[in-house]
């Protein structure tokens, strides 16, 4: 029988790779901390948010109103409502202080808003826009529990209140930003 030389290295890099692979994953923080509530800011999806995971995926919900009939901004009335489900692609804790996420996004969102024309001082008309996003996103987390969500995401948006077809869609690039505290 011939002696391999090659056959016998590879095998034993195979040894020695199967040897340090650890048994058992040790959870990452994103894992050992399922919850979360903070803020979420974005061009048109922003407010409060609570966010969930159950194993490698996750659900949040984001909710804003502003109201303010003394017209100090653009609006007299903007709402957000906001249903995300992310799912992770790769994870890490870096040490125990700083670690990390890159997770897909998808998103589902309500807005609607009634402008204030400052030239005219009148409100205008109520403007909905329906919003269907995906993208991805990067979770920095910080000290375990503090967590930098960004997130950039394709919107497709539909404004039923649009008054021909040619204005009801349009399609739009967007950051998203958050900031969150984890816990279990």
């Amino acid at each position: 029988m011939k002696n391999h030389p090659h056959l016998l290295l590879t095998m034993g890099l195979l040894l020695a790779f199967i040897g340090s692979v650890p048994l058992h994953a040790e959870t990452s923080t994103y894992q050992k901390y399922p919850y979360g509530i903070g803020m979420q800011l974005g061009p048109s999806i922003w407010g409060l948010s609570y966010h969930q995971r159950f194993g490698e995926n996750a659900l949040q919900g984001v909710v804003g109103i502003t109201y303010d009939p003394d017209h100090m901004y653009e609006s007299v009335l903007a709402y957000t409502v906001s249903f995300d489900y992310q799912r992770t692609i790769y994870g890490n804790d870096f040490d125990k202080f700083i670690g990390g996420q890159l997770y897909a996004s998808l998103s589902l969102a309500h807005t609607g808003e009634i402008p204030y024309d400052s030239d005219s001082q009148t409100a205008d008309p109520y403007v909905a826009k329906i919003i269907v996003g995906a993208g991805f996103g990067v979770e920095i987390l910080f000290f375990q529990n503090f967590s930098l969500p960004i997130e950039f995401i394709y919107n497709l948006y539909y404004i039923p209140t649009a008054s021909n077809l040619h204005d009801a869609f349009g399609i739009d690039l967007v950051p998203k930003i958050g900031l969150r505290y984890r816990f279990n």
